[in-house]
């Protein structure tokens, strides 16, 4: 497995040393976790091997030239600071190599001002796009093909991300973390990065598939129902009687659609409500563990810890920890 990070004169460095040194954290701790997995290579590439001068004066150089290098799995496409107008017609190599990659089934995701290098392959016709706000308009004008999203900060069709500034790829990264490494590592990585300024990548997102995200119209409507009663105490068994099946048929259709089991799909809900009721308001532990469905505060620490390596209160002080007082 290998993700490549492209280093083009001009860059904002950020756009990619961030995403880099993210990704680097979740391998050394997927090697301490002595999973067995495969740990991606981290690959900077380049048109050439040739230094790189980023826009801040920053020299990187490249591990290898992109058209010495096999298929990828994940590419990164750097944000510039400059009028992104002449980036189209700049690189048209790297277009071209961009959408092979893509046809190859390379994720790519594309920074800022890096859509319109994205924009330029074609990929993105008819797609959900996003990128810098200063840009915005200049990015319809050109590719008027595309479905510009100006109210989301990253948007998603298939393989193709769009983020609109390197705040935003910082929130696609930990979402492409969990991809990789799963949840507790992508957790872990983010409680190291500036969790007090992250927001969860379902809030930020436009996916192109948001309004149907299954096929399955009955689990949608199992996964409001949950939603509309986390904080009460659930039974599978007469949820899947409330919508006329048995709960071995529940699970399995519900596991089918989303990848998960009703049990799981709920906690992970209780507990990103969880997060932003530490967030965003002063109740005490008991409390939040009572208005989002668990029976009792110690029950909480240990779920909430589990998922997120750290107990509530550790993840209160984090995000709050940079707050000026009076």
């Amino acid at each position: 497995m290998s993700v490549y990070l492209l280093a083009l004169n001009g860059m904002i460095a950020t756009s990619l040393t961030l995403p880099l040194e993210m990704l680097n954290a979740a391998r050394h701790m997927h090697r301490a976790s002595r999973q067995r997995s495969a740990i991606p290579r981290l690959i900077i590439v380049g048109e050439k091997t040739a230094p790189v001068i980023t826009t801040g004066g920053l020299t990187l150089i490249p591990d290898q030239a992109y058209d010495d290098l096999p298929q990828a799995d994940i590419i990164f496409v750097p944000s510039f600071w400059r009028n992104p107008k002449p980036l189209a017609d700049q690189w048209p190599h790297i277009c071209e190599w961009l959408k092979q990659q893509h046809e190859g089934g390379a994720r790519l995701c594309a920074t800022g001002t890096g859509v319109f290098l994205l924009a330029q392959t074609g990929l993105l016709d008819g797609k959900p796009a996003t990128t810098h706000w200063f840009y915005l308009n200049l990015l319809h004008k050109m590719f008027p093909d595309l479905l510009l999203k100006q109210n989301h900060l990253i948007t998603q069709s298939g393989r193709l991300f769009c983020a609109g500034s390197v705040n935003s790829i910082a929130d696609l990264t930990i979402h492409l973390i969990e991809s990789l490494f799963g949840q507790s590592i992508s957790a872990r990585v983010e409680q190291q990065f500036s969790p007090e300024i992250r927001r969860r990548y379902s809030d930020l997102f436009y996916s192109f598939e948001s309004s149907a995200p299954h096929p399955d119209e009955t689990i949608v409507l199992v996964q409001q129902w949950l939603h509309e009663h986390q904080q009460d105490v659930i039974s599978m068994e007469n949820v899947a009687r409330l919508f006329t099946m048995s709960q071995r048929t529940l699970n399995r259709r519900f596991l089918d659609a989303t990848g998960m089991t009703p049990t799981q799909w709920l906690i992970r809900l209780r507990i990103e409500t969880a997060r932003d009721l530490l967030n965003s308001t002063n109740l005490d532990i008991g409390d939040i563990a009572l208005r989002c469905g668990f029976s009792d505060a110690g029950y909480f620490n240990r779920v909430f810890r589990k998922h997120m390596e750290i107990t509530p209160g550790q993840y209160r002080a984090s995000v709050r920890g940079k707050l000026f007082k009076p």
